[in-house]
């Protein structure tokens, strides 16, 4: 199902092509087998629209974590950390007295990596211009996390945070600087 609502192009894709081969036949029985292959490439469109998967909503709560970091807002930081992990918290907090997040900075890729029982393992790629506050300096900056979620009062909460070299994936500090 998820593959259905992450990208149902594929699907629609080859529904559409044996629609319109149906057609192309030019037989008058393959008009009825072409109209069910493009009802159906309609129909994964349209359901594709409405589901939401939960790669979906992680990726959209992670876009409200990077919109809290711009405003500097803890507050709207904290309501999508899990309770269970109030040292998250307490991190956010410290990068945001390091580091202020420009508003080019954006989320470009959100992978679903597994699903665990402590919930899905998801990896996020980011870039975009930060200023150092000790040193006024603005760079620009490519990050790479492995996040895992879970869901609390029925929204995906983040519960685990492993910052990433963007170039090997291997994990590294929170706070280097590079």
């Amino acid at each position: 199902m998820y593959y259905l609502t992450d990208n149902p192009w594929p699907i629609i894709i080859v529904l559409g092509g044996l629609a319109i081969a149906a057609v192309v036949s030019g037989h008058p029985a393959m008009r009825k087998p072409a109209l069910v292959f493009a009802v159906a490439a309609g129909l994964v469109c349209v359901a594709a629209d409405m589901i939401e998967s939960p790669r979906e909503q992680i990726e959209v709560a992670a876009n409200k974590i990077l919109n809290g970091f711009k405003t500097e807002d803890l507050l709207a930081i904290g309501a999508l950390i899990s309770k269970q992990s109030p040292e998250l918290i307490d991190t956010a907090s410290q990068g945001l007295s390091l580091v202020s997040i420009d508003d080019d900075f954006h989320i470009r890729s959100v992978e679903l990596i597994s699903e665990t029982s402590a919930g899905p393992v998801v990896r996020i790629r980011a870039n975009g211009n930060v200023k150092e506050h000790t040193h006024s300096i603005t760079q620009r900056t490519a990050e790479y996390w492995e996040t895992t979620w879970v869901q609390e009062s029925e929204k995906w909460v983040l519960s685990k945070a492993t910052r990433l070299h963007p170039l090997n994936g291997q994990p590294r500090g929170t706070f280097d600087s590079n």
